[in-house]
């Protein structure tokens, strides 16, 4: 490695062992009259840790069989009624995910430490039916609510949402009620804003307690950003055809003295009353003046990022948010997003983009990856209803990376610090993270080395000017391969022809930047 450089620069191992939930991940939805093509568009940052891979791959129908039980990573368990839909997926990579074997969970009816199989934290993905879904954005609440309807120990988790909706619902609405129907009936394990979607509605999901809930029917005249944070604003709960809410919502809100809103016309400021103390973060700011840069960074509220149903008099009208364009977007501008310092980052995991286009087809659903930091990882496309298998090296096992304090002698490293306790005391340390020997084998791997060879400043000026035009060319073969895609999906063996030029690019994409990666080392 170039020693030249280790000693002034390091990274942060940000949130290393924090939590098993998804800790900085960043979502976006522009609804389709605000974008060129017409789809509608959501995306999310998946984000845990640095240097924590991921893999992807085609889960194949009947995985799951009906009557089965299945046994998630914590409490939470589930008897299929189906057998399961076949789906695109993510899983953390824990050497043996791709099997859905998960050694490192815990289940109550399950010996402490026993894998059992199940698919571990799967993030996105979307099914033979056309269903998509977006399913690890965790929310928090510090609001006495959460007092009063705590979470619960065997409700779903949402490292298992993805893998039950994906599996069972045949619609976006089914998987909105299966979902909410787990609420109600077991609670859920921690708070998410969730997105499931077809070609005919895209609804959107938040809860920070154990059984509340609000689900929204988003339209195509809004647009919003959410990075862990609540986004629903006032919302009047009698327009049920847009809008589903828990039984307690308000009765919960008033019990803990937070509600916000107007009891006698059933209307509730969700923000307001479930996260009262809540403000824009950093990554709200950046994705704010991202839309439109003639924001005050210095003075925003919560009405400026939230969406609501009520107009100033009153009256039910389709959600609004006051996030305004100020071009219509393209995919090239959710790329773009997750190129924003603050949003596409060393934690990320992966990055997901789906376009829903409102046509009833097998092409009505795109879906672009990339793998960990978004910013230095190109977009690969796919028609996931098409797509019957995925790259090899985005579903290659690895052992995880280490930490050690002394620099190896041989292997891909990079300089960053962690903690440890020292006499009782969490005190930082200086090393070295060491990757995977086989990394050159996995996407995720691959980009992760590449991404922490830059920002580590162990790559050259030089270097990162060169990956920095590889990349950017390698993103417009990406833009070139979904032309291709649109034309092989109207031809005969679609499938068969989809899923090659998928994989094609995504190899092009991995060989181009291991080269990358070996002219860094």
């Amino acid at each position: 490695m170039k020693s030249k450089l280790m000693i002034a620069l390091t990274l942060v191992l940000a949130l290393c062992l924090a939590s098993s939930s998804a800790l900085a991940c960043t979502a976006i939805y522009v609804g389709g009259n605000l974008t060129a093509d017409g789809s509608a568009m959501f995306a999310r940052s998946e984000d845990y840790s640095n240097s924590y891979a991921k893999v992807m791959y085609v889960s194949p129908a009947g995985e799951y069989k009906a009557g089965e039980t299945y046994y998630g990573c914590y409490g939470f368990s589930y008897v299929w009624t189906k057998d399961s839909y076949s789906f695109t997926t993510f899983s953390d990579e824990n050497g043996a995910a791709v099997d859905y074997e998960c050694p490192n969970c815990w289940h109550p009816d399950m010996e402490c430490g026993e894998s059992h199989k199940h698919a571990p934290y799967g993030a996105a993905g979307t099914n033979e039916m056309g269903v998509s879904i977006s399913a690890t954005e965790t929310l928090y609440t510090s609001s006495p609510v959460y007092d009063l309807d705590p979470y619960t120990d065997l409700g779903i988790e949402e490292a298992e949402i993805t893998t039950v909706i994906l599996s069972q619902a045949a619609t976006a609405k089914e998987g909105v009620e299966l979902l909410l129907s787990i609420y109600d009936e077991v609670g859920c394990n921690n708070g998410s804003g969730i997105f499931i979607a077809d070609h005919n509605e895209i609804w959107y999901i938040e809860n920070v307690t154990g059984t509340q809930y609000v689900a929204v029917k988003l339209n195509d005249d809004v647009a919003f950003a959410q990075p862990n944070q609540s986004v629903i604003g006032l919302i009047d709960l009698d327009d049920t055809e847009n809008v589903i809410a828990s039984a307690n919502l308000i009765a919960l809100a008033k019990q803990a003295g937070t509600f916000v809103g107007d009891e006698a016309a059933n209307t509730i400021d969700y923000v307001a009353s479930y996260n009262g103390d809540q403000v824009a973060s950093q990554r709200m700011i950046d994705a704010l003046t991202f839309f439109d840069p003639a924001v005050d960074p210095d003075n925003i509220v919560n009405a400026d990022y939230t969406i609501s149903n009520v107009d100033a008099e009153g009256n039910i009208v389709p959600f609004y948010g006051n996030i305004k364009l100020d071009h219509l977007y393209t995919v090239a501008d959710i790329v773009d997003y997750y190129h924003i310092p603050s949003i596409g980052k060393a934690g990320n995991t992966e990055v997901h983009i789906f376009q829903i286009f409102d046509e009833d087809s097998l092409t009505d659903t795109v879906e672009w990856v990339a793998m960990d930091h978004g910013g230095y990882s190109p977009f690969v496309p796919f028609y996931p209803m098409l797509t019957k298998d995925t790259y090899d090296a985005y579903k290659t096992s690895a052992v995880f990376a280490s930490f050690v304090e002394e620099e190896p002698a041989e292997g891909l490293y990079y300089p960053t610090t962690t903690t440890k306790r020292v006499d009782g005391q969490r005190v930082t340390v200086e090393g070295f993270k060491v990757l995977p020997a086989n990394w050159a084998d996995s996407m995720y791997w691959t980009m992760d080395a590449m991404s922490n060879l830059i920002e580590s400043g162990v790559a050259t000026g030089g270097e990162v000017v060169v990956a920095n035009k590889v990349l950017a060319e390698l993103q417009n073969k990406c833009y070139q391969a979904y032309e291709d895609l649109k034309a092989a999906a109207q031809g005969e063996n679609a499938a068969d022809a989809c899923t090659e030029i998928s994989e094609k690019i995504a190899e092009e994409v991995h060989k181009a930047c291991v080269e990358l990666v070996n002219n860094m080392k």
